[in-house]
């Protein structure tokens, strides 16, 4: 068995600069047989499909479920904006269960952030960098896979984004997207952190709240929920054990240590 897999799509990145048109051609080519053939692999070692009359969501873990009372809901999109862990932590409690998983354009994530929020690393795909390829890619893991994450950088077109989520609703996938989504079923937009347990220049973080704005395509009022990402109550135990990304590190170091024992860093865009 294999603990984790990751594809690196851009390993062969040095072959463009010397690539005439046609060698351009077979480099994407070879990008996207190489994404295909992992997703291959996993499938004939390990063995994934879906069985007919499977549940329409997919489970979230009790801390985070006030986002989404009904859960993962295949075929649909989730757009997350302004927190990476919330992402992490909305797939999490699927993994564990079974679900198979593909992160796609998110470089910054590993499989010890992914690791400490608690997905299942032997059921878990990390493609970095699909660059020119990112639709093709992202198709294929929505092809075989029953989550897909996707960063808020990759070269997708809104055209692109409409087949995709055909795609997902024909297959039976969740697409979560790090970022905006025109069109997503389900947008959540964390407006603010707030970090407890430091005081005037000493202490430990003990816990961590998001506040967020859930809206929904089909319509009716946005909710303003605020979840425990870290600390009690949350997956990931007590704040510092779960996994950060380098904005959300940022925006804390930037508040320096002159703490109170409730510091509210909001995002800004």
């Amino acid at each position: 068995m294999f603990d984790w897999l990751e594809v690196d799509v851009g390993e062969i990145e040095a072959q463009e600069a010397d690539a005439g048109r046609a060698g351009v051609s077979r480099v994407q080519l070879a990008r996207l047989e190489k994404a295909r053939a992992a997703l291959a692999a996993v499938q004939a070692r390990v063995g994934v499909g879906r069985e007919p009359g499977q549940a329409p969501t997919l489970p979230l873990a009790d801390y985070v479920a006030d986002i989404l009372p009904t859960g993962l809901r295949r075929g649909h999109v989730v757009a997350v904006e302004g927190s990476t862990s919330l992402v992490l932590a909305l797939v999490a409690q699927a993994s564990r269960e079974g679900a198979w998983m593909a992160m796609v354009g998110m470089p910054r994530i590993g499989v010890v952030a992914a690791a400490r929020r608690g997905l299942d690393l032997t059921r878990l795909v990390l493609i970095p960098d699909p660059s020119v390829q990112a639709p093709a890619v992202v198709g294929a893991c929505v092809d075989g896979m029953d989550v897909v994450v996707v960063g808020p950088r990759l070269a997708l077109s809104p055209a692109d984004r409409r087949r995709l989520v055909a795609h997902a609703r024909e297959r039976g996938s969740v697409i979560v997207s790090a970022g905006p989504w025109e069109g997503a079923h389900v947008s959540v937009v964390v407006e603010g952190s707030y970090w407890a347990g430091l005081g005037a220049g000493e202490g430990r973080l003990r816990s961590r709240e998001v506040e967020a704005v859930v809206s929904l395509r089909s319509g009716g009022p946005a909710r303003r929920v605020r979840v425990v990402l870290d600390g009690a109550g949350a997956g990931g135990g007590e704040a510092g054990s779960g996994a950060l990304s380098g904005e959300e590190v940022h925006r804390l170091a930037t508040v320096g240590p002159s703490c109170q024992n409730r510091t509210h860093v909001r995002k800004t865009y």
